[in-house]
């Protein structure tokens, strides 16, 4: 089953690529993918080195990314995409100087049990004005955000260890009572966050206090029948995915539970679909009273005026409808699908051309286009498509307003926010594809060619490495059933199976045949200076 859902995933995708570029060869949809890929990573590559690295704290170890370590913003949010970039760009850095952040955090910070605090760089100390509330939601958000993006790419390792370490004790610590328990905290954004920790918890681990502490927090809100969340942009958004992806997970390990959810689910998406979207299907920031008032075009356009609330539109709209997404995927029926095609069909109109989602904020522009990322994974439209690529290359790369110093981006997190979407848009260029080391004037790019793939890899300087081929990591390394919609991680594109056979062409050479697990580990490659290689891979008939 899981092979033709990943199967059918890639022939959808390969369709789509041939309707927008129509007439086109496979390898030169690959060799354009390269050129937008080696200009976006070339980048990253410059930024790790010359800007990155340089705000590791020589005194303490930590990641000083914003003038601070503390972990709603650096850790949460400028550290996990400093180990996303050189987990893509040099490992070397995510094994050495990105790793050890890690350990330094852990020495330095834990203060009750496990759970860490903010360091005091003047005091050279915890600090110890941080009230409980405070510290739970700025552990959550560690978790989250910055921990969970980490382990959705490098599996069960020491990160893994940290964010369960945390989780153990921000539960055994829990102060607030309900009828199912004690939770944490009441803070809809922590609870939210928290549903989507607890469930990847579960699965990696297979121990049911995580999906039992998951189930308090979904009955917390759900015990409210007519339970609807207001606010649809930052914030907001953490509820809406975190009870999508529980009630995912527990359609196969708690199915019981997961039909009691299900009605309640289904009337919180579409009270938000009835009072909180446009006509286009984009969402506002907050939920209307009723289903009238300004519409479409109109409305979002006097919202990018005024900047009201009420009529702006939110740039989480693509993580909300990641819970809707998978609310299809756990109930076997496409109830959303439909919506989610419409509005990303509909990105296509000159209102969504540079919207100004948070002013001229690049987070903003990271936020919309990491969310239409999500949603274009798994419901592949034109539209969408290029939709991605001109407001990444427009508002994210080579707008020189939008980085901090007009060429690269910095450090703090709205600006580490646009090198994470950066990354994952690449990635989707090479369907996964990674070149070690990477080398500036490298173009790698790569475009499905119906099951299988093509590559093209060109190189300016002399080159030898090795293509590394992602895995199904979402079963692999998170315990998945199955590739769940979910925020805080690197899609999968084309992935091979560890133990299934794959036959490689290399330019003119003999096919040959490679397991998964080889193709994983890297696939040696040899250029010289100036010329392009073609490579073939497609999975051995059974």
């Amino acid at each position: 089953m899981k092979r033709t859902i990943g199967i059918s995933r890639i022939v959808l995708f390969a369709l789509m690529v041939a309707t927008m570029a129509y007439g086109q060869d496979v390898f030169e949809r690959a060799s354009q993918s390269g050129v937008v890929v080696g200009h976006a990573l070339d980048k990253v590559h410059r930024w790790l080195h010359e800007v990155a690295l340089s705000k590791i704290d020589p005194e303490t170890g930590l990641y000083k990314a914003d003038g601070n370590w503390n972990y709603q913003d650096t850790a949460a949010d400028c550290y996990p995409f400093f180990i996303w970039a050189a987990y893509v760009v040099d490992r070397e850095v995510l094994n050495g100087p990105a790793r050890s952040v890690l350990y330094r955090e852990i020495t330095l910070c834990n203060t009750v049990d496990r759970i860490p605090v903010p360091w005091d760089f003047e005091k050279g100390a915890p600090a110890t004005d941080t009230e409980w509330d405070e510290m739970v939601f700025q552990a959550s958000e560690y978790v989250k955000d910055g921990v969970i993006a980490i382990v959705e790419v490098t599996g069960p390792d020491e990160w893994f260890d940290r964010m369960r370490a945390i989780e153990d004790d921000l539960w055994a610590t829990a102060r607030y009572d309900t009828p199912s328990g004690k939770i944490p905290s009441t803070n809809v954004e922590v609870n939210g966050e928290q549903l989507q920790a607890l469930a990847r918890l579960y699965t990696m681990t297979g121990e049911e206090n995580y999906l039992d502490w998951a189930d308090r927090l979904a009955d917390y809100y759900f015990d409210d029948a007519n339970f609807v969340v207001t606010r649809l942009r930052d914030h907001g958004c953490e509820i809406i995915g975190g009870l999508g992806l529980l009630h995912a997970v527990e359609s196969t390990h708690r199915p019981d539970r997961a039909k009691h959810y299900e009605p309640k689910l289904k009337h919180l998406f579409d009270t938000i679909l009835a009072r909180g979207c446009n006509e286009d299907g984009m969402m506002y920031d907050t939920l209307r009273e009723s289903p009238t008032g300004l519409k479409g075009v109109v409305g979002a356009a006097v919202g990018a005026l005024t900047g009201k609330k009420e009529d702006r539109l939110s740039d989480g709209w693509g993580y909300n409808y990641v819970g809707y997404l998978c609310y299809d995927m756990a109930t076997g029926a496409n109830t959303y699908r439909a919506q989610v095609e419409r509005v990303l069909k509909n990105t296509a109109k000159p209102l969504y051309q540079d919207y100004p989602w948070e002013g001229e904020s690049i987070d903003g522009f990271a936020d919309s286009i990491e969310g239409a990322l999500y949603l274009l994974n798994r419901v592949p439209v034109p539209e969408g498509f290029a939709w991605v690529d001109r407001e990444t290359k427009n508002n994210l790369v080579d707008h020189p307003s939008r980085l901090e110093n007009g060429d690269l981006w910095g450090t703090m997190k709205l600006q580490a926010n646009g090198v994470r979407t950066v990354l994952i848009h690449s990635l989707m260029h090479t369907q996964g594809v990674i070149a070690r080391p990477w080398l500036q004037g490298l173009q790698l790019g790569a475009a499905p060619d119906g099951a299988g793939l093509v590559i093209s890899l060109r190189s300016r300087e002399a080159y030898r490495g090795v293509l590394e081929f992602d895995l199904p990591r979402h079963r692999v390394y998170m315990g998945f059933a199955r590739d769940w919609p979910r925020m805080n991680t690197l899609p999968e594109w084309f992935t091979v199976e560890p133990d299934s056979l794959y036959t490689v062409c290399r330019g003119d050479e003999p096919p040959r045949h490679y397991t998964g697990r080889q193709l994983h580990a890297g696939l040696e490659v040899s250029l010289s200076a100036g010329d392009t290689l073609r490579i073939s891979v497609a999975p051995v008939a059974r």
